[in-house]
């Protein structure tokens, strides 16, 4: 573990481990966000041209426009986006996080994540999953896709809020469990959805949406990501804004480019190009002359705060999964960039800049790899973050 810490990064870390995520609700990006009509949340920095939007990404966007009735067939909606009728913006400037190439449009049910109480309390936002089968992050266009969407709106929004009327939902303890069960806490997260079903089973579930909640959920193996997220991003959010801090505090992409931002810089982006992303394909794929895609999604903040690709010694499978990617000494690699124990994972959190100088070495992604060409979803893999951004990074905090 990096103990070569400043008095602003000991600062920077003492508040990033006060924070206790809890879920405590569902509600609309209109509602919890004031999100307006045409206007979509996608993952990463600021879109290099909103025009040009990866063919994953797209997809999304057009899927967004149907479920949203700002137009009636795809044509429509690729018309509406062309013209700019669509106005595009990063998640992070609404303290929202979603995953791959999912968008977040006024109608998007939203996992509410907050530590804290009355004054104190602070807030960040899920993209809230649709369960399994064809899903929008994935980056296909299948027209099933809306409709589980709108299933989402109307069943699984009023189930999961029936369910944590009970009280919030203490996430540390769940990330903890499955830790200990070899769950990295993004490629893998089995342990960690299976905990939360369990969590939420207890309480009032006789209401055909709660049962349907449930279901959807323990359907879907990664399920705890759409809440695990937003919680990493809020824990390092209480960094911000710390002067002299080299914590990344922001650790993401969109398929154009990736980015990442400091404590001691908020606000500013440092970016490169993004890396590919690289793994075993899903056994049985169908999809032909498959590539390697670049890195997308806001999840990179779960490998930034400590998990993911920093904790895959304790994941076994994906471990062999990744071995021919993976270098020998990642284990130790990881370690030397991470700054602090967290009292309750019993893991060491906390990406520093400066570590990643001084090593000359990157964080790791744990994540997912979905089709450049907007197939779908190719499987998960490793990602690499460049080297540049943090340069950057470190010379103008100086």
């Amino acid at each position: 573990m990096n103990s070569d810490l400043n008095s602003a990064n000991v600062d920077a870390l003492q508040r990033i481990l006060a924070v206790v995520p809890r879920w405590t609700g569902v509600q609309s990006a209109r509602e919890a966000l004031g999100l307006q009509d045409h206007v979509l949340l996608h993952a990463g920095p600021p879109l290099p041209d909103a025009r040009q939007l990866p063919p994953p990404m797209r997809h999304a966007a057009i899927l967004s426009c149907l479920a949203e009735g700002w137009a009636t067939d795809r044509a429509g909606a690729e018309a509406l986006i062309d013209a700019g009728r669509v106005r595009f913006e990063p998640t992070a400037a609404h303290r929202a996080s979603t995953p791959l190439v999912a968008m977040i449009s006024a109608s998007t049910t939203l996992a509410l994540i907050e530590s804290g109480e009355g004054a104190n309390k602070v807030r960040w936002h899920g993209f809230l999953g649709t369960g399994g089968g064809a899903q929008m992050r994935f980056g296909s266009c299948d027209p099933v896709i809306v409709e589980r969407l709108k299933f989402r709106e109307q069943t699984l929004a009023p189930g999961f809020a029936a369910l944590l009327s009970a009280g919030p939902v203490d996430l540390l303890s769940i990330a903890r469990s499955a830790l200990t069960e070899g769950d990295d806490l993004h490629n893998r997260l089995s342990s960690a959805t299976q905990v939360l079903h369990g969590v939420l089973s207890t309480r009032k579930t006789d209401a055909a949406d709660t049962q349907a909640a449930l279901q959807t959920l323990i359907e879907a193996p990664l399920y705890f990501l759409n809440v695990w997220m937003p919680a990493c991003a809020l824990m390092l959010d209480a960094a911000r804004g710390v002067a002299g801090s080299s914590v990344v505090t922001r650790l993401c992409a969109n398929g154009q480019v990736t980015g990442i931002q400091l404590a001691g810089l908020p606000d500013r982006w440092f970016t490169a190009p993004a890396g590919l992303v690289q793994g075993p394909y899903m056994k049985g794929l169908t999809i032909p002359d498959p590539q390697f895609p670049p890195a997308t999604g806001d999840s990179g903040i779960i490998d930034a705060f400590g998990l993911g690709g920093q904790v895959l010694r304790r994941a076994p499978s994906l471990l062999t999964a990744f071995e021919p990617w993976l270098a020998k000494d990642d284990a130790q690699r990881a370690q030397s960039l991470l700054c602090a124990m967290h009292p309750v994972l019993g893991v060491a959190v906390g990406v520093d800049a400066a570590a990643v100088i001084r090593t000359g070495r990157a964080p790791v992604l744990s994540t997912g790899m979905v089709d450049p060409l907007g197939r779908g979803l190719l499987g998960r893999g490793l990602g690499e973050m460049p080297m540049a951004p943090f340069r950057e990074a470190m010379a103008a905090l100086g």
